[in-house]
């Protein structure tokens, strides 16, 4: 793991958790996005047991189950309209108002397999081996707490970038993202960045791969003018 990029007489110094150097000439920077989590009991432990981040990726293992999918967003929506079709219900948890995009609120909002539960937050998620739980916080009255019976928890809360080894660095933007230009060059002269991480608009797998072989052609490119 990366813990820090700098450079030193003229190299630059990537520093790993267990204490290792490595010295470059160009650096690419790809280190993407990681889901934002609840940071509730239960979350970490259930991981892969019954909490997920990926409904394109876990939605069929809950065939006829009830499952609870936290957010309110583009992203949320879009996993709750993917489990309605494999899950008995789905309840869509969120801290106020839905602010997805229209055309997926109304995908979502008649399904009669659907429960909107606006204004709550989780205050912990249940089970052994497997979750079996779900507890809320109404926000308009904390000393009222509601207990969902389901078996899946996907969190739809949005992502945020590795980006805090970079931080001081390269610069950054208002939500943490590495700034490129069109070549995806950073701030810093030999330093490249591309995915996820960066500031380009839709985050998107095919986006990332055409960034990437960008990146790689703008180092190969700054290796031979540095010669």
């Amino acid at each position: 793991e990366v813990v820090s990029l700098g450079k030193e007489n003229g190299h630059f110094v990537i520093r790993t958790r267990d204490g290792r150097d490595f010295r470059s000439r160009t650096v690419v920077v790809a280190a993407g996005k990681s889901p934002r989590r609840l940071n509730v009991p239960g979350e970490g432990r259930l991981l892969g047991r019954g909490v997920s981040y990926c409904a394109v990726c876990d939605a069929p293992l809950f065939g006829g189950l009830d499952v609870a999918v936290v957010g309110g967003g583009n992203s949320a929506l879009t996993a709750a309209y993917d489990l309605l079709k494999v899950a008995r219900h789905v309840y869509v948890v969120s801290l106020g108002e839905w602010t997805a995009d229209p055309v997926l609120v109304d995908k979502v909002k008649d399904a009669p397999n659907l429960t909107k539960l606006a204004g709550f937050e989780v205050v912990r998620i249940e089970g052994e081996e497997r979750v079996s739980g779900i507890a809320l916080r109404s926000l308009s009255d904390p000393r009222e707490e509601k207990l969902l019976g389901v078996q899946g928890v996907f969190v739809e809360i949005g992502t945020v970038p590795n980006s805090g080894f970079v931080e001081g660095f390269l610069e950054l933007n208002e939500r943490g993202e590495i700034k490129v230009d069109c070549e995806c060059r950073t701030s810093v002269p030999g330093v490249f960045a591309a995915g996820d991480i960066t500031d380009i608009p839709e985050k998107q797998v095919i986006v990332a791969a055409g960034e990437g072989a960008k990146a790689a052609l703008g180092a190969y490119r700054y290796l031979l003018m540095a010669r």
